[in-house]
């Protein structure tokens, strides 16, 4: 009955990753296969962080690194592709590899590489070292030889040159994860497809893909592209691959039905069962117990007492931020505007522009007017002495009728976590709200 959800949902380079939903194995399958018969295609899958895009790429290599040669490279904080690509052959499995089967290839053409007659006082390790070191090959198996010998320039000249040669050993395929729309990396990108035979996968998030104005590159880009995009179908296989017992309920969360994304998709998820768990781990019929919780696993039981207990942690992430975003005072209580005869929640100081915030939390699906009277009192307020005024209402609802207010909408997980006391979700969100009020 027990569910195993990931501490860490977001998939990290190279980690053994398990996969799940149709799309998503689907994928792999295609991929796999287009790498085991050494297919000349580029393939392109498209989706925004949280999508699996990671995921698909070390499923893909954990299956087939045995089989084939695989170069899987890390673009995220990379300016080309071919520093990386040396850094992976050189430090990785895969050298000794190469090594090992240009070796075994030699092996069976002494004879037409010179290693006959008087050649055959040395061993043939000892004697491919010392061509290694000549580096005179024969024409009809210099790519083998310098694939031994591992001789080329380590630029993207000698990558493409290293690729060819070890496409006539056996099967190459690249993986290129969090391609940047960058120049150096495009304008490598485009001189390895276009001078080798291979298989290309390349994962990049939508803003990456639509800023590519080749269009040359672009066509090939285009051969088989995947855009991973969640259906309840795949909602549902995932949560079964993860949680079975509970999957149809927990698919009935509306935080799950409304997510997009994978990774947010197994946090809710998570967060929901473990929580269900904590509160039903000693009933009788823990089955049904957790179902119960889960049907009602991000319902704010009390409000006004949730409203409060954010609004301290929030101010509590802002006094732990205070000296990083330079901002003068927070008060620690809320604070009474006497012009308006009212208290505010969330009080803060930073030049000359005091922010004042309120925090309004519902169980509907709008921000009634009475939820709100009391705070529309500072309509209008905005010079404070020496000091302009900025407003914002921290919420869960989407539906807020409030002018002059930056609105700032928090889903109910987040506030969960934040309550349960996560101060890592705490200081995120505190910096969002900075950010959404234009403080950096």
């Amino acid at each position: 009955m027990s569910c195993s959800f990931p501490d860490y949902t977001v998939a990290k380079y190279n980690e053994r990753s398990k996969i799940s939903g149709r799309l998503w194995s689907e994928t792999v399958k295609i991929v796999e296969e287009y790498i085991s018969t050494k297919k000349n295609i580029v393939v392109t899958i498209i989706g925004e962080p949280g999508m699996g895009k990671t995921t698909i790429l070390n499923t893909v290599m954990q299956n087939l690194k045995e089989k084939h040669f695989i170069i899987f490279l890390d673009l995220v904080n990379s300016s080309n592709l071919s520093n990386p690509a040396w850094e992976f052959i050189e430090n990785t499995t895969i050298y000794e590899k190469i090594r090992s089967a240009a070796f075994d290839f030699l092996s069976q053409h002494k004879t037409e590489i010179g290693y006959s007659g008087f050649s055959k006082i040395r061993e043939f390790p000892n004697w491919l070292n010392h061509l290694c070191n000549k580096r005179k090959w024969t024409e009809k198996y210099e790519y083998a030889e310098k694939l031994y010998c591992m001789s080329y320039e380590e630029d993207i000249n000698g990558l493409v040159n290293f690729l060819n040669d070890l496409s006539q050993i056996d099967g190459v395929s690249l993986l290129l994860d969090e391609m940047r729309a960058i120049d150096t990396q495009l304008s490598e990108l485009h001189k390895i497809i276009n001078e080798t035979d291979i298989p290309i996968v390349i994962t990049l998030v939508p803003e990456v893909y639509s800023e590519i104005k080749d269009s040359a590159l672009k066509r090939r880009l285009d051969e088989k592209r995947v855009e991973l995009k969640l259906s309840n179908e795949d909602k549902l296989e995932i949560l079964k691959a993860y949680c079975e017992d509970f999957a149809d309920t927990l698919l009935q969360i509306k935080e799950i039905q409304e997510t997009n994304r994978l990774s947010s998709l197994l946090d809710i998820a998570r967060d929901s069962y473990k929580r269900a768990f904590e509160e039903c781990k000693n009933e009788y019929n823990q089955k049904d117990c957790i179902r119960k919780n889960l049907a009602k696993a991000f319902l704010i039981d009390d409000i006004d007492k949730a409203s409060k207990e954010l609004e301290n942690k929030i101010r509590e992430g802002l006094i732990a931020l205070q000296k990083i975003y330079g901002i003068k005072y927070v008060h620690p209580r809320g604070r009474k505007i006497e012009q308006r005869g009212m208290n505010i929640d969330i009080f803060f100081q930073k030049d000359n522009i005091e922010y004042l915030g309120d925090v309004k939390l519902t169980n509907e699906s709008t921000l009634s007017d009475t939820n709100i009277k009391n705070i529309k009192k500072l309509i209008g307020f905005n010079k404070d002495g020496g000091y302009d005024v900025r407003k914002f209402i921290i919420t869960n609802s989407n539906n807020v009728n409030l002018d002059e207010f930056v609105k700032i909408i928090v889903d109910n997980p987040t506030i969960k976590r934040i309550l349960d006391g996560s101060t890592d979700e705490r200081d995120n969100l505190v910096k969002r709200i900075l950010n959404e009020l234009g403080i950096s």
